[in-house]
């Protein structure tokens, strides 16, 4: 939260750091749904106070996760006269029957996301999360149906802007990065993502809801903090962003 804060505020922005607050507007029965998974109600929270602050005077409101982790802020620039903005993750996993060989899957992610004034976009998800959630089936919500899931879809259709460059770390990648160095028949996670990406990756969320998968990855480690304080430290070193495992000496 600090890179987010440092970079906000060297941009020129005000910074306000959000808690349980966020979930002040999120209505009873959509809480009651969503059954304590916090994330899901987090996708509807969010919007709601960007909403909030552009009703207050604000010209943009810029929203990141708590795990966003911006570690080359020089290279982070948001043009502020274009539409609605996301993030785009390239999700690493093992290709199912292939051993040492990985899928990459590009999704739109709302771990970053950045909204004008006067925005269409925002009342519509608005909306529609409200929409989704009164038909949904509570045992059958996803775990990304209101956030990533949701905006993939609407962007096959719509076509977001988007930022290939603010992305997202899978444990497989986060594993590689933490020290899992045994070796592969194939490339390495790392490797695999390094590849997709169009450009450097300038910042990345670090899924800290996943880390329980990290540390099974990541060769038995047991200290998630030591862990992902691991990650964050190489991270830094790519003040150029990253774009070859070279770049932090992984």
């Amino acid at each position: 939260m600090s890179s987010v804060e440092q970079w906000a505020l060297a941009s020129g922005y005000d910074y306000r750091l959000l808690g349980d607050e966020l979930f002040e507007a999120v209505p009873d029965w959509y809480m009651s749904k969503v059954r304590g998974r916090m994330p899901i109600a987090s996708d509807l929270g969010r919007l709601q106070w960007a909403q909030r602050f552009l009703r207050g005077g604000y010209d943009w409101v810029i929203w990141m996760d708590a795990d966003m982790l911006v570690f080359a802020p020089e290279r982070l620039i948001v043009d502020l006269k274009q539409a609605c903005t996301f993030g785009q993750e390239h999700w690493v996993q093992a290709k199912v029957g292939a051993p040492g060989r990985w899928e990459v899957r590009k999704n739109i992610h709302n771990a970053f996301a950045a909204f004008p004034a006067e925005c269409p976009v925002l009342p519509f998800l608005i909306d529609i999360i409200l929409r989704m959630m009164r038909r949904v089936d509570p045992d059958h919500i996803a775990p990304q149906m209101m956030g990533p899931k949701l905006l993939s879809s609407l962007h096959n259709l719509a076509a977001f802007d988007f930022r290939p460059d603010i992305g997202a770390l899978s444990p497989e990648v986060m594993s590689v990065i933490a020290g899992d160095m045994r070796s592969h028949s194939g490339e390495s996670a790392l490797q695999a993502l390094c590849k997709a990406q169009p450009r450097p990756l300038v910042a990345a969320n670090l899924c800290a809801s996943l880390m329980p998968q990290v540390l099974t990855m990541a060769g038995g480690a047991n200290d998630s903090d030591e862990v992902m304080q691991r990650v964050i430290g190489l991270l830094l070193r790519c003040a150029q962003g990253l774009s070859q495992p070279e770049n932090l000496g992984a």
